[in-house]
């Protein structure tokens, strides 16, 4: 008769066998493919690639030196992230996934939920943002014109069932947001802002801000308007207008190097300045009145 104890090292050896194939066979392609097949139907410019995609308890997916890239330039690299289905909604009509991920020293914490009885049906994202740091960013490219640093938080939402390639939209908050301009603006090279609040939507490669506030020492204002999105980023057209009320110490500044009879320095700490920007983001046309 077979011992108890025998039963039991024979069952932790088939554990730990199926657990080692489970790791040297699981098919990291066939979940890159998914993801692959999402991220095309968000933007077919856009695809995955991960170091290791390995199986994780409690039951669900690790995935460690992930980058996120756009026709094969990386807009981020996320350390890692994790990805655990819903066990009560694997049997309903929306089941559900939730994921954590770490990117640029901050973190990612979301659900999806796919409609239907397979992987292609409708897919709605939501996430919420916790102190990313911009200067971390990728996506902000190094040959922008201007650099940024300050901790973003947030939540955004991506309805795949929403126009053909569905709609993001997001509302974020920036915290001690520094700007750091390459060439001077009217003197100008350094904006801080204690606040910078963004309200946008993003649907058939346009961007449309519904409304850019930011507060400062030296300044506060409000931007909205639309950015026509291309590539390379920096190409992408702008169609902003805005109104801005410099802070007495920036005042002070502009007097200096505004040149007589373009604005009315005197009032602008009262009405502001309204402005129109045009152009693309590389190369931006701003008009003052």
């Amino acid at each position: 008769m077979i011992s108890v104890k025998a039963v039991f090292a024979y069952l932790l050896v088939a554990l730990l066998a199926a657990a080692l194939f489970l790791v040297l066979l699981f098919p990291d392609q066939a979940v890159k493919s998914y993801v692959d097949g999402q991220l095309a139907a968000i933007d077919p410019s856009l695809s995955m690639e991960a170091k290791t995609i390995r199986p994780a308890l409690p039951p669900g997916l690790k995935m460690i030196g992930i980058d996120l890239n756009r026709e094969g330039v990386r807009l981020a690299h996320f350390e890692d992230a994790r990805v655990a289905p819903d066990l009560a909604s694997l049997l309903q009509d929306e089941k559900q996934v939730r994921f954590q991920a770490h990117i640029a020293d901050g973190t990612i914490d979301g659900r999806a939920t796919v409609q239907g009885t397979g992987p292609s049906g409708p897919l709605r994202v939501e996430a919420d943002l916790f102190d990313i740091r911009l200067d971390k960013l990728e996506a902000i490219k190094a040959d922008a014109p201007f650099s940024l640093s300050g901790a973003l938080k947030g939540r955004m939402t991506h309805d795949a069932s929403r126009t053909p390639t569905g709609m993001t939209s997001g509302l974020l908050n920036v915290s001690d947001l520094h700007i750091t301009l390459k060439t001077p603006f009217f003197g100008i090279t350094d904006l801080v802002m204690d606040q910078t609040d963004a309200d946008f939507s993003v649907s058939r490669g346009s961007l449309r801000l519904k409304s850019l506030t930011f507060d400062g020492p030296m300044l506060e204002g409000k931007i909205s308007g639309t950015i026509e999105l291309r590539q390379p980023f920096e190409q992408s057209r702008l169609i902003l207008t805005g109104n801005a009320k410099p802070r007495p110490e920036l005042i002070a500044r502009l007097q200096e190097t505004i040149p007589q009879g373009i604005v009315n320095t005197q009032t602008l700490g009262t009405r502001g300045l309204t402005f129109r920007v045009r152009g693309s983001i590389d190369r931006p046309d701003v008009s003052m009145r």
